[in-house]
């Protein structure tokens, strides 16, 4: 299986993760997981968007790296009418050849780093977009500070983070072992 089908299972994995750590934080807390009244219908939203959307890109992102480490792009055959079907053959004839013991090769693309990095920008990400929006519904950039520094310890901002780490670490880590077709 392609890694950018990876990538996009593991997308709705984290949007489906981050959905149901809202709605049990707003069961088991008997709150609302925005609790400002004049925020809006759309804030909450907006803030998984942008969440869903780095996920997506972090994990396009580790799916391209991985490819390039292995020599091979992602590649899709006959999409087009137009387009001819991609001959194997042809693409390893014209893959330079690469020592697989050559030590200074990297078997494959950072794990770790991919992870954290993701993390750490749904999480300013998340307080980012949702301190802006909440600070232009209020007029008043001071209540973005004031929206910013609430949420910063929530249960939403933080379980979002946590998860895109998560499903990014697993997502590539699963896209390594799995078998190529």
């Amino acid at each position: 299986m392609n890694r950018a089908v990876y990538a996009v299972m593991g997308t709705v994995l984290f949007a489906a993760l981050i959905i149901t750590t809202a709605a049990f934080e707003s069961v088991l807390l008997d709150r609302d997981v925005i609790a400002e009244p004049d925020a809006g219908t759309l804030l909450g939203p907006a803030m998984f968007a942008v969440a869903v959307l780095i996920v997506l890109l972090s994990l396009l992102r580790s799916a391209a790296l991985a490819d390039a480490v292995d020599g091979a792009a992602p590649t899709m055959r006959g999409a087009f009418p137009a387009q001819p079907a991609d001959d194997p053959a042809r693409r390893a004839a014209t893959r330079p050849a690469l020592d697989p013991d050559d030590e200074l090769r990297p078997r494959h693309a950072p794990l770790l780093p991919a992870a954290i990095t993701t993390a750490v920008l749904v999480y300013l990400a998340m307080l980012l977009v949702g301190s802006v929006w909440y600070g232009l519904v209020r007029d008043d950039l001071f209540w973005a500070t004031l929206f910013a520094g609430r949420y910063a310890l929530s249960p939403l901002v933080l379980g979002s983070a946590l998860w895109a780490g998560l499903v990014v670490a697993g997502t590539v880590a699963v896209s390594r072992v799995a078998p190529r077709t």
